[in-house]
């Protein structure tokens, strides 16, 4: 990749889908930071700057609304996808996302929905 395209925060609790999700990522030209709590995530969030972040933390989505909404609270602005795996969720799960891209299609569609989301600077 010549250009990188910005920084992507992937937080997630599965260490093995982590870091295939960062390589993937950095595949397609991206900075990546990972976390491997949704606690950490919002800490690292708060300190430095990031362009996306996506979050995996659990299957019924419970804690991933809630991460997502704290991030939200925090810069509203930056995009937050969700990784689900297609199980049912909780109400509101996926309400505050930018994005839902389903765990079986994250390596063909994680890529392109990120890169939509991010506005060149």
């Amino acid at each position: 990749m010549s250009k990188q395209i910005g920084t992507a925060l992937c937080i997630g609790r599965g260490p093995i889908e982590l870091n295939l999700r960062c390589a993937l990522l950095r595949e397609n030209g991206w900075n990546v930071v990972s976390s491997g709590s949704g606690h950490e995530g919002v800490l690292t969030f708060a300190r430095e700057k990031f362009d996306i972040v996506i979050v995996d933390l659990n299957e019924d989505g419970s804690e991933a609304a809630l991460i997502t909404g704290e991030l939200k609270r925090q810069q509203p602005r930056i995009p937050v996808v969700l990784i689900v795996s297609g199980k049912p969720l909780v109400e509101g799960a996926t309400a505050q996302a930018s994005a839902v891209v389903l765990k079986a299609e994250e390596s063909r569609t994680l890529p392109p929905i990120v890169r939509g989301l991010v506005r060149p600077s």
